[in-house]
């Protein structure tokens, strides 16, 4: 609901207002308290839906690059990582066992049986994945195992970010920005949602892109 409410306010605002209000939410982000960190939720639940036109997102974006505001385009970036091509291919739950087909495996994440939730843990396949989400059985633990996993793939962290029931989750969405699988446009969206230690902590990463790098300082330099 707060994702819509926001999008009837940028849709209805002009493009200039929209991009100062979406890069103020961005770099303010939890660090802003509230009622920033609980906006910036609903602007990266918008940002990461089709609710937002793409006429709107488009003239957004371009005044935000009129104006320099980093953050707002940040947070529209779009992805278009597609699972990867092995994904639906038969596959083992277990070294020496038959490899189970698409549908096989889909059957079995419904399941309620512990030990074969865990082996579909790191199921490439983003119906499988989305079955698991869904399923009342799984455990916070469990998605933390997809969210961290570096095999996991980019289609399917997003779609671990896109839950219902688990994308709200504060533990999950932060094992999500630091999992180098997660596309970058996405992860940028996301940093708002980490407080001040949390940002310099991933500066201390070597390994941390060049862009991330630059929106974490970004986000803490002092308010002038």
């Amino acid at each position: 609901m707060r994702a819509a409410r926001l999008c009837e306010i940028v849709v209805s605002a002009d493009a200039d207002d929209a991009a100062w209000l979406l890069d103020a939410l961005a770099t303010a982000g939890r660090a802003g308290g509230p009622p920033f960190d609980v906006s910036l939720l609903a602007a990266v639940d918008l940002a990461s839906s089709k609710r937002l036109p793409y006429d709107n997102r488009r003239a957004i974006f371009e005044a935000a690059s009129a104006s320099g505001l980093e953050s707002c385009k940040e947070l529209l970036l779009s992805s278009t990582d597609l699972p990867p091509d092995n994904a639906s291919k038969p596959r083992a739950l277990m070294p020496g066992a038959r490899p189970l087909t698409l549908g096989e495996r889909k059957q079995l994440a419904r399941s309620w049986e512990r030990q074969t939730i865990e082996r579909l843990l790191a199921d490439p396949a983003p119906d499988v994945v989305s079955l698991l989400l869904a399923n009342p059985h799984v455990t916070e633990t469990d998605i933390l195992r997809i969210a961290t996993g570096r095999r996991s793939s980019p289609a399917v962290l997003e779609l671990v970010l896109r839950s219902r029931r688990w994308g709200i989750n504060s533990r999950i969405r932060r094992a999500l920005v630091y999992n180098p699988k997660l596309p970058q446009p996405v992860a940028l969206r996301l940093l708002g949602l980490l407080n001040r230690s949390e940002l310099r902590e991933m500066l201390r990463d070597p390994s941390l892109p060049a862009a991330l790098s630059d929106a974490v300082r970004r986000r803490l330099r002092p308010v002038s």
